[in-house]
């Protein structure tokens, strides 16, 4: 009977603390919501891979996955006008215009070729979210309308949060940050 007391008076104990954060709506060690988060995938050769977020504060979280100079987690701050740049970028392409993917035959691909990097861009606002994945190995008209407007919001977001002082130098032909496809 004691321990019955004991796990009755441990839950209320917990339920009151659940509720009263629930009743003033604060969350401690909250992290802001993602704006828009970018990842690159690898390819047969050596394409830096990553995947970097700007947060609606400007916080920047980078995450070096294969062929980047920095490997894991890194952060940043992103100025106003950053985060005003990669807005705007946002809104030009209109993303939520587009297909979820462009990746296989299905998706308009033709032809398709292997081993390609690909970026997926996922944006959140008061919308929701979207996410468009698309595969550099994606050919065709379908893919000729979408490309140009995916590699500018791409490369905005680049150039924008300066991933090219994470990715460094690649090892094989090219120039720092420069992303092979």
């Amino acid at each position: 009977m004691q321990l019955f007391r004991l796990i009755a008076a441990g839950s209320t104990l917990l339920l009151m603390a659940c509720s009263t954060q629930a009743a003033t709506g604060k969350h401690h060690n909250a992290t802001p919501a993602p704006m828009v988060s970018m990842e690159r995938t690898t390819c047969f050769g050596m394409c830096p891979a990553y995947r970097v977020t700007l947060a609606t504060d400007g916080r920047v979280t980078f995450d070096g996955i294969a062929h980047v100079q920095t490997m894991g987690p890194a952060s940043a701050q992103a100025s106003p006008a950053q985060l005003e740049a990669v807005r705007a970028a946002i809104d030009q392409a209109d993303l939520r215009s587009l297909s979820d993917h462009y990746t296989t035959h299905a998706d308009g691909c033709s032809p398709l070729m292997m081993d390609m990097n690909g970026v997926k861009i996922t944006i959140s606002d008061a919308h929701g979210s979207k996410t468009v994945n698309f595969y550099y190995g994606c050919r065709g008209a379908i893919a000729n309308q979408v490309r140009p407007r995916i590699d500018k919001l791409a490369s905005t977001i680049d150039q924008q949060l300066d991933t090219a002082r994470w990715i460094g130098k690649p090892s094989g032909p090219g120039v720092p940050g420069e992303v092979i496809h």
